[in-house]
């Protein structure tokens, strides 16, 4: 038996998790690299495969040494995976049973990175000072703390003793022994000291070169791979393209013999970037097709990060994917018919995977996202609908349309900035009751009157938009072309990415759809659930979040989003019911009921049921195990939820509420696909008291998460909060114009919206333009 045989792929694990965190792990090397002789090669696949037989091997495994080294892997792995939580207590038994000192002191600057990565910096630095007293007289764990608690505290120190320090450091590294150690200390020691800006840039070169040169003598590829990357990215800096391309060119022709996806991706980028400067587009075009393909494959290995509202997709990978979008988009002018049609659909796949990626990051989760691609069905575009794909870029917005002629494409010169600005002043005069007017034509001139002509001329009757970035926060029906809106000429729905999108007809019709009605007008124990940093909001905003006076109008729905704003990525805080007594704990929890009336649910729902055949659960019926147990055992086809609910910035900070309970965004894929063995599918998911956060683009994505997650064809929800009997009346008209056959979903809601726009009550668009289809529009 071949007690390690996948610890070739934990190897490879250990160091994506160095090039993740730029920290310094000495058993990555140290004691993997003894066991690879003795290993059997395991086949390629992605860090939750190979965590599954290395928690079966800790399991079954008596050697304590061994264990000790599966309890590293394994905690990497889940470091990895970012899943950092569930590390812990692997990080701590290979500590606590290490066999030696060295070891253990190795253990120790593991467990110090975890630390530092959670933002425990006092732990870390007591982590590593353990580490320091451990190791006695070894150079490596010495220099490993030491260049990590840097890491840590580089920023406290002025630029003359952060060098200083790091030139101690890189004294003392002849001392280490292994010299794969040496190069990778001196690669961390490099990247320090070019961070420290200008005055390090001297030592950086210095440190890069020799972890080159020593890389190539002792024949490690990877190694000297990392070096020659590093050593370009300088040169590049320093407007040094010559030397930065031929730097590029060496690690190409080095990482031929390898396979290293994960520094390629930033190599040819780099040789795009430079390309592009020169006016050599072709090869640019080629050189960032090379850097995505890269990206493509070992995309389901990158961890989902996300730190100061910015994913690392955002930050690091998406430019790659809109560089070469814009490149082929400012290319396809000067192609033939035929060659231009081949290249707007090229740039249109390009974008879609920087869709399918927001959603992995939003959601943070791959297998939600990939299971959707995989499981995708779709029918060819008929005519009477369009597809118009936005992007925006720094100095210009270009729209891809896509009829079933082909493809167009149209450059709206806007800035990025002005598009945004217009955008969010828009949906915010709209839902104060301000002049709407001006953005309104304004931005009906960029969208879609640059096409007009073409969907007038192929009589276009349903617009399918893939928005990008703010435009997610748009409510395109409200567009106005000076004389009508948008939505009196065409059917609208969002689609987050085409190739998530199961665009084939409903199996059923009308009255054949079978659903579960859920509502809660009057919330239970619910309310002792919620967030504290929520509850605290709530109470603060006080009564006058039940109305405003500006219009008049009832917004009990939008008190729940007010509160929702500005509350943490998964944070919930310290509410202080602790020290409350049990009257005043009663006092809250009704005034908290109060405030979260939803007066007009019990009528919505009694009115759906007389629509639509199935069951309901309303108020006190509505609780989190009612609801799994009649999706355990119905087979629905729609799903309607009536409940105060929001989607924030992330999954973390998105649900909605049972009369019992909070229900997290994975809470909801469990509950709605807890009877999917026994079901054809879920068609559609309304929520109509959920919303999106205000101001938040990423917000809106949660609405399209939880169809996806769901497995549900389509989702039908809200921008923002209306009245409960705006509301009502749209839901009410909406599925009686889905009974009938001919109407799509997209027209059974344009002509519920068309109903509000008549009745002088509701013709303002904040009663009837923010309610949006996502996914299928058929």
């Amino acid at each position: 038996m071949h007690t390690f045989n996948h610890m070739q792929c934990v190897r490879k694990i250990l160091i994506a998790c160095l090039a993740s965190f730029n920290f310094i792990f000495p058993f990555a090397h140290a004691q993997t690299e003894t066991l690879n002789n003795k290993l059997d090669l395991c086949e390629r696949g992605n860090y939750i495969q190979v965590l599954h037989p290395l928690l079966a091997q800790y399991s079954a495994t008596s050697v304590q040494a061994d264990k000790v080294r599966l309890a590293a892997a394994i905690a990497a792995s889940y470091v990895q995976l970012q899943q950092a939580p569930l590390a812990e207590p692997y990080l701590h038994f290979a500590y606590e049973h290490a066999d030696t000192a060295v070891d253990k002191a190795a253990h120790a600057i593991a467990l110090g990175n975890w630390q530092q990565s959670r933002g425990n910096a006092d732990a870390a630095r007591a982590s590593y000072d353990v580490a320091m007293t451990l190791a006695g007289s070894d150079a490596g764990i010495a220099i490993s703390s030491g260049l990590n608690r840097l890491k840590l505290d580089g920023d406290k120190l002025g630029t003359t003793d952060r060098i200083s320090s790091l030139n101690a450091y890189w004294q003392r590294l002849p001392a280490v022994s292994k010299p794969q150690a040496r190069i990778r200390f001196a690669i961390n020691l490099g990247a320090q000291a070019k961070a420290a800006g200008p005055a390090g840039h001297a030592l950086a070169y210095q440190a890069f070169d020799y972890a080159r040169q020593l890389a190539q003598a002792v024949q490690e590829s990877r190694l000297l791979l990392e070096a020659l990357d590093q050593l370009a990215q300088m040169y590049e800096d320093a407007h040094r393209q010559d030397d930065a391309l031929a730097l590029s060119d060496q690690a190409v022709l080095v990482a031929q013999t390898m396979e290293a996806h994960d520094l390629l991706i930033a190599v040819e980028w780099r040789r795009g970037r430079i390309l592009r400067q020169r006016g050599q587009t072709d090869m640019a075009i080629a050189a960032y097709q090379r850097a995505l393909d890269h990206i493509e494959a070992i995309r389901t290995d990158i961890p989902v990060e996300y730190q100061d509202g910015k994913s690392s997709f955002r930050e690091t990978l998406e430019p790659v994917y809109l560089g070469l979008a814009d490149m082929l988009l400012q290319g396809a002018d000067q192609l033939n018919a035929a060659n231009k049609d081949q290249q707007l659909r090229r740039a249109r796949n390009v974008l879609e995977l920087i869709k399918q990626t927001e959603l992995q990051d939003y959601l943070g989760d791959r297998c939600a996202v990939e299971s959707a691609r995989a499981n995708r069905r779709s029918s060819t575009l008929a005519p009477g609908t369009a597809i118009i794909y936005p992007v925006i870029l720094p100095n210009r917005m270009e729209l891809l349309l896509e009829t079933a002629n082909g493809m167009q494409h149209r450059s709206i010169a806007v800035s990025a900035d002005s598009l945004r600005a217009d955008v969010i002043e828009f949906g915010s005069n709209i839902r104060d009751n301000l002049s709407f007017k001006p953005q309104a034509k304004r931005l009906y001139d960029m969208l879609l009157a640059p096409v007009d002509s073409l969907l007038q001329q192929e009589k276009i009757e349903t617009l399918v938009i893939i928005p990008d970035g703010v435009l997610r926060l748009l409510p395109f029906a409200a567009l106005h072309d000076g004389q009508r809106f948008a939505i009196e000429k065409y059917a609208i729905a969002i689609v987050p990415a085409l190739t998530l999108t199961n665009t084939t007809a409903r199996e059923q019709q009308g009255s054949n759809l079978k659903t579960l009605l859920a509502g809660m007008s009057e919330p239970g124990a619910v309310v002792d659930k919620l967030p504290a940093v929520m509850v605290e909001q709530l109470l603060a905003a006080g009564p006058q979040t039940a109305s405003t006076a500006t219009t008049g109008r009832q917004i009990s729905r939008g008190s729940f989003t007010r509160s929702m704003r500005r509350l943490p990525a998964g944070k919930s805080g310290a509410d202080g019911s602790a020290t409350m007594s049990v009257t005043e704990k009663q006092q809250r929890h009704r005034q908290l009921q109060q405030m979260l009336l939803l007066n007009g649910v019990d009528e919505e729902i009694r009115m759906l049921e007389k629509l639509n055949p199935g069951q309901t659960l309303l108020n006190g019926g509505f609780t989190v195990s009612a609801f799994a147990g009649k999706m355990k055992t119905g087979d629905f086809q729609i799903v309607h939820i009536a409940s105060h609910g929001v989607f924030g910035g992330t999954a973390d900070n998105s649900f909605l509420m049972a009369h019992d309970d909070l229900i997290t965004m994975n809470g909801l894929q469990q509950l709605l696909r807890a009877g999917e063995k026994n079901s054809r599918g879920l068609e559609l998911l309304t929520l109509s008291a959920c919303e999106t956060a205000e101001g938040d683009d990423r917000a809106p994505l949660g609405l399209s998460g939880a169809a996806l997650k769901a497995h549900a064809k389509s989702a039908l929800g809200s921008l923002w909060p209306v009245s409960d009997d705006a509301a009502s009346a749209l839901m009410v008209q909406f599925y009686r114009n889905l009974s009938t056959p001919a109407n799509s979903k997209a027209q059974a809601l344009q002509k519920a919206q068309l109903e509000l726009l008549k009745n002088d009550n509701y013709s303002h668009p904040f009663y009837w333009a923010p309610f949006i289809m996502v996914g299928s529009w058929l």
